[in-house]
């Protein structure tokens, strides 16, 4: 019989410290944040809540209830077929870019918007400046060179209000020039 993952790995250990997602999810809270995200939720092997990580519209479900109960973005959505990123894993790297700019700050974590942060190729998920801007209230210009992902990009911006003025998603027409 397969030993239970919560004995295995009772948190992410290996996750950043000040990464919000470093324990087990909460199914129970996440739905609450983001109803739709029930549709996909079922009971384990385990006797545990999960989804089906093979699932791409369980995955979808799932990063937009993460970001809404910890990032507070209402509405976030892309379109079929665009990259749904882990969004524990997308915020490691959000947090060690922020200790590396500690290191340059003397030991502080440097918040706020005298950060600027260009993201080359933001597609239609537009996580890294989501969760950089929610976490340190950094600034962020992200270009892209897809239309439709620009445009997806842009949509979540103008959906939320806390991203709208900190977050300018720029047309790159030629990819040589990134």
């Amino acid at each position: 019989m397969p030993t239970p993952p919560k004995d295995l790995l009772a948190s992410k250990t290996v996750l950043h410290p000040r990464n919000p997602h470093r324990e087990r999810y909460d199914f129970a809270q996440l739905t609450q944040a983001s109803p739709p995200l029930a549709g996909f939720v079922s009971v384990n092997k385990f006797g545990d809540a999960s989804i089906d990580f093979a699932n791409p519209e369980a995955v979808k479900a799932l990063n937009q209830a993460l970001l809404k109960q910890f990032y507070g973005i209402a509405h976030w959505d892309i379109p079929a077929g665009y990259l749904c990123p882990p969004i524990p894993g997308r915020a490691d790297y959000v947090h060690y870019v922020a200790d590396l700019l500690a290191g340059s700050n003397g030991g502080v974590l440097p918040p706020g918007k005298r950060i600027s942060v260009l993201d080359i190729g933001v597609g239609a998920n537009c996580i890294y400046p989501i969760i950089g801007h929610q976490a340190y209230g950094w600034r962020f210009v992200g270009s892209e060179t897809d239309p439709v992902a620009l445009r997806a990009a842009r949509n979540i911006v103008a959906a939320n209000l806390a991203l709208q003025g900190s977050i300018d998603c720029r047309p790159q027409p030629d990819a040589n020039h990134m």
